[in-house]
Formats: C-alpha cells, structure tokens, sequence
C-alpha cells in the first residue's frame, strides 16, 4: 500500500492572501500536524518565514488546498 506523503509542496500553486495590509504565500502543508508553512511579505518586501494551524487560513484557500 502506497503512504502519503505527510508535507505536500504548495509553492508551485502559487497560493497567496492578502491579511493586514501582508501578502501571506503558502509554502508547504504538514498533514501530520495540520500546520502551514508561510513566507509574510509586505509592499513585495520578505518580512519573515513562519508557520500557522490549517485552522487560521481563511475558507477560501482552504477549500484549495483540502482536495490535496
């Protein structure tokens, strides 16, 4: 039996929001713990790398990246 891979890529989709004036991209999904590793940019300046729960994205891009 096949195993799935427990960290899915996300930085080929190119999935971006906007959040207090921040482009938040996404990077990668760790489906063991339900995290979502994240670059913060501001005005297209790199703020930081960090990582946030699937829970706190917003419905829209979960809805994309729930399929995965």
């Amino acid at each position: 039996m096949a195993n799935k891979k427990p960290i899915i890529d996300l930085k080929t989709k190119n999935i971006e929001y906007e959040q207090n004036n921040q482009t938040i991209k996404l990077v990668a999904f760790n489906k063991k713990n339900m995290t979502i590793d994240i670059t913060i940019w501001e005005d297209g300046k790199y703020i930081k790398a960090s990582n946030i729960v699937f829970a706190h994205l917003p419905k829209s891009i979960k809805s994309k990246i729930k399929p995965l």
